[in-house]
């Protein structure tokens, strides 16, 4: 058995990723509060434990430089201050003796120092401990004073207990405000899949409303719809292609069939058979060509990044053509220009597919010859305003002027070639192979008078 592999949805990560997030500021926030409190109350501790030590040393030595009254208010302070506090007097004369003492009590860098004359303090536990060196006139003392700060503790510990107590409620609230964030920011998202999924092959008229905000999501429904208008127009042509090639193809078919039946619903001449065997030959090389153009087509419709480009010699190109065709029916009709050809081989040759290229200006020059027999097809080759201009001029019967938008479109004819053998794929084949190699087509024409094409391509 397969575990189906469990995803975790946008919505639910923007909503664990804002809490954990705020969370962790709230933690580093409400730590820095907590640490600060507490350094707060120990030093302030501190304070009233160097007061205590200081009340403790005029308590026993500077009852004899002070008035009664006074000397009375300094020990009823000092009672009313930590009255838990424990209090240690030791006379520093002698040295040793007092060292000793401290050490059981001090580490030794500690002792140095008081013993020196400095103040010190320091933490054993919970319990708080000032040192203070005193000089009196009656000699020189050390006086140890520690207590525990039991409020200081309990505040500390109520704080901490509220800061939890926060961060846990903050934590819940984060995470209800981060839902309600994600839905409404993913609510646009939200409402195009909802659309998305409406979307069939057999409705890809609809499209996405786009509103007047220049935001991401803004720019994804526009592309999105951009798009679908390039799926609906491969889905038109796709349709067109196989509806109009079905009937192409059928046309030919059809007449092979019907030739053949008719020639064998009875004996006949020898003549006869052969007429039909014409006929037949005539219509399965129709067939041929329009098999072969189709495929051409749909090699120039796939990706044509993985076929290999080849430096192409474009007057040594143009010669080859004309030679095959000077072993065909259009012998001497085609003559060669070069008026303009650049002085060096680098500035007439372009980077392409020899055979596709080949397909698409034996198409033109094809054409150029059938529509005009038994007039010459001039082929001009120069330097041109993107490079190498090549030109393929007739005299034929020319196009009408309203259909000449549509020449490229697979399967159109123009409606004075009927009479003419032809499927409508050749200049739609040649308009893609030209786009592959990066030039440009135009063509002019008219009526009675010939037909001009255009090429333009840019040097290797």
């Amino acid at each position: 058995m397969f575990l189906k592999k469990r995803t975790m949805k946008i919505r639910n990560k923007i909503v664990v990723t804002f809490t954990a997030l705020v969370s962790f500021v709230l933690l580093l926030s409400f730590s820095l509060i907590y640490y600060l409190s507490t350094r707060y109350i120990e030093n302030d501790f501190y304070d009233r434990v160097r007061e205590k030590a200081t009340l403790t040393a005029w308590r026993y030595f500077e009852k004899d430089e002070m008035s009664d009254i006074l000397y009375k208010k300094v020990i009823d302070k000092d009672i009313m201050l930590l009255p838990d506090a424990s209090e240690i007097v030791l006379d520093a004369e002698n040295k040793k003796q007092v060292r000793d003492s401290l050490l059981r009590m001090l580490p030794d860098n500690a002792v140095q120092d008081l013993l020196s004359g400095k103040n010190i303090r320091f933490r054993n536990s919970d319990k708080q401990s000032i040192g203070l060196y005193y000089p009196d006139n009656q000699g020189k003392f050390i006086v140890l004073i520690t207590a525990v700060n039991k409020i200081g503790i309990q505040e500390q510990k109520k704080l901490l207990e509220l800061l939890v107590l926060i961060f846990s409620g903050c934590i819940i609230f984060i995470f209800l405000l981060g839902k309600i964030y994600a839905t409404n920011v993913l609510y646009p998202i939200s409402n195009i899949l909802r659309n998305i999924k409406r979307i069939r092959a057999t409705n890809l008229s609809l499209r996405l409303k786009e509103n007047s905000r220049n935001d991401e999501l803004s720019e994804l429904t526009r592309t999105f719809n951009q798009m679908l208008d390039r799926l609906e127009h491969a889905f038109t042509l796709q349709k067109n292609f196989i509806h109009n090639s079905s009937h192409e193809l059928k046309n030919p078919l059809t007449a092979i069939l019907g030739e053949s039946e008719i020639a064998l619903s009875k004996p006949r001449t020898s003549d006869e058979y052969i007429a039909t065997i014409e006929k037949v030959k005539s219509e399965a090389e129709r067939l041929d060509l329009l098999t072969q153009n189709l495929l051409s087509l749909a090699q120039t419709e796939s990706d044509p990044s993985g076929i290999k480009r080849e430096e192409i010699r474009m007057d040594e190109f143009v010669w080859e053509i004309k030679e095959h065709f000077d072993r065909t029916n259009y012998h001497g009709r085609i003559e060669i220009h070069y008026p303009e050809l650049p002085e060096t081989s680098d500035r007439i040759t372009i980077s392409g597919i020899p055979f596709l290229l080949n397909i698409a200006i034996v198409n033109i020059i094809d054409n150029a010859c059938k529509f005009s027999d038994p007039h010459r097809v001039n082929v001009t080759l120069g330097s041109g305003i993107r490079g190498i201009h090549l030109q393929i001029a007739d005299s034929g019967i020319g196009i009408p002027e309203h259909e000449r938008n549509s020449l490229f479109q697979p399967f159109f004819r123009a409606s004075n070639a009927m009479r003419y053998k032809g499927s409508g794929i050749g200049l739609s084949l040649v308009h893609r192979i030209i786009a592959l190699h990066n030039g440009t087509i135009s063509i002019t024409s008219a009526i009675g008078k010939g037909t001009t094409v255009d090429l333009e391509f840019p040097v290797a």
